[in-house]
């Protein structure tokens, strides 16, 4: 029996796969494993051909500025319905982002719950910090963002780093030009090829 390469289909279930064919097939199993890799090679850019950054982002160019209050911020964040925003500069260069941890961790709150039990101690306190800090002094250093022709593992390695919801994209020059969502990424599977 011929040792199979890594990632080369075995020549044993080559064999099988030949035997299992209905009829007559006058082809050698190294010629059906090329067809079997092409085949595969075609099914796996077909199944992911638009799960990548280009057909995944949104221009949505929703951003905080690092100089708003987190009370601007937080009226900013649950108008977009975003639990996280990038903050960008004035030229549109991500330098962060603020998520919903933020505001907790802000108020030494670990957990929504913490954090309400907080306000229903200290709701001036809250009202007071939120006004007096700036997104600049919360936000998260650096932003995980995704390149502009990021591929379909560029976007998973980045939803597994962070538990954010959308990710900034942005150009070679690091500015923000729209974003992906988790919801339309996980949406885009075509789960009915799969099952």
């Amino acid at each position: 029996m011929t040792e199979a390469a890594p990632n080369r289909l075995p020549d044993e279930d080559v064999r099988a796969a030949m035997r299992a064919m209905s009829g007559y097939i006058d082809i050698t199993p190294e010629d059906f494993r090329e067809i079997y890799e092409l085949a595969h090679e075609h099914a796996i850019k077909r199944l992911f051909a638009k799960m990548d950054v280009p057909h995944l982002m949104r221009r949505d160019l929703s951003a905080l500025r690092p100089d708003q209050s987190l009370t601007e911020a937080a009226e900013q964040m649950a108008l977009m319905h975003a639990h996280t925003l990038p903050v960008v500069d004035e030229s549109g260069l991500v330098l962060g982002d603020v998520s919903e941890w933020n505001f907790l961790r802000g108020y030494g709150a670990d957990t929504f719950f913490s954090l309400v039990f907080r306000l229903m101690a200290h709701d001036e306190r809250f009202i007071a910090y939120c006004e007096r800090t700036t997104v600049a002094e919360v936000m998260t250093r650096p932003a995980v963002t995704l390149p502009e022709h990021g591929t379909f593992a560029d976007i998973v390695s980045a939803f597994h780093r962070v538990e954010e919801k959308r990710l900034p994209v942005v150009d070679a020059n690091n500015r923000i030009i729209g974003v992906v969502m988790r919801r339309d990424f996980l949406e885009s599977f075509h789960w009915d090829q799969w099952l």
